[in-house]
């Protein structure tokens, strides 16, 4: 958007290495919301390395937590399950292989390690996360 302050580069990394797993990015437009007020831009190629780091975390969240509760849907929906297996797990290995050149660094044990909302002694009882 033409004349619209974005935050600086910084800001915006900060900003996605502190969101929750579930946070999803703001659109473009949104993300002047975020400026700070010394007014700091972030140009196009910041922005979309920006977007790309944040899409590839996205991605292998989602493959953390398809990991954790595919059996269980593919117990619920065989169909449902084998339709988007596979773009869980292609998805997180492109995803895997943009950030490892991109040189992101993503903390695939702490997304695998993640409770999903189970609580302390669901999670010890399941051998998952606490």
């Amino acid at each position: 958007m033409p004349g619209t302050t974005t935050p600086s580069a910084s800001t915006a990394h900060a900003q996605s290495r502190n969101n929750s797993p579930l946070t999803v990015t703001p659109p473009r437009a949104s993300v002047a919301l975020l400026a700070p007020a010394d007014g700091d831009r972030l140009t196009e190629a910041q922005l979309m390395r920006y977007e790309v780091e944040t899409l590839c975390s996205h991605m292998l969240w989602l493959r953390a937590w398809w990991e954790r509760h595919g059996e269980g849907i593919r117990a619920a929906d065989r169909r449902a399950a084998a339709h988007v297996h596979d773009h869980f797990i292609e998805g997180a290995g492109f995803a895997r292989a943009i950030a490892r050149q991109a040189g992101f660094i993503m903390d695939e044990q702490r997304m695998r390690d993640y409770s999903w909302g189970r609580s302390f002694q669901t999670g010890r009882a399941s051998g998952g996360a606490q």
